[in-house]
């Protein structure tokens, strides 16, 4: 007995793919949220000294805090303004962070070029008293 020409071409088994679709969407959005986070550590628009030497930015592991510091002398993390004991504080978490995970803290300063050097001072003392070594400044190529 021969079966009936719609009854052969359907398969019995059906992959459904759109729970797939679905994570593939969520990893997007995840991942599109993620580098807004990262990117937003250097919203504060500031002018950078220059610096024929420097070197590019690596992403490395490093565990690691951006202080922006602007023309008028305020400070900011993640974008946002924000008092020096709060940057102090910011400083000892990092510094607590890295010992609890025995890795190594890295502070990024974003210092403006015309910024005092005494606010930037405070921070390398801070870094100091915390035994943070590692401390990088962002810096324009010159040209």
């Amino acid at each position: 007995m021969r079966m009936p020409l719609a009854a052969r071409q359907r398969s019995p088994f059906r992959f459904n793919i759109t729970p797939m679709i679905d994570v593939v969407f969520l990893l997007i959005i995840f991942f599109l949220v993620a580098s807004y986070f990262i990117r937003s550590e250097q919203t504060r628009p500031v002018t950078l000294p220059e610096a024929v030497g420097g070197k590019k930015h690596s992403e490395d592991t490093v565990a690691h805090l951006t202080i922006t510091l602007e023309h008028d002398g305020q400070y900011s993390v993640g974008g946002q303004l924000v008092s020096m004991k709060h940057v102090q504080e910011k400083i000892r978490l990092l510094s607590e962070r890295v010992v609890e995970e025995k890795s190594e803290a890295q502070v990024r300063i974003r210092a403006d070029r015309s910024a005092r050097f005494s606010e930037i001072r405070l921070l390398i003392e801070e870094c100091a008293k915390q035994k943070i070594s590692s401390i990088r400044f962002a810096v324009s190529d010159g040209g």
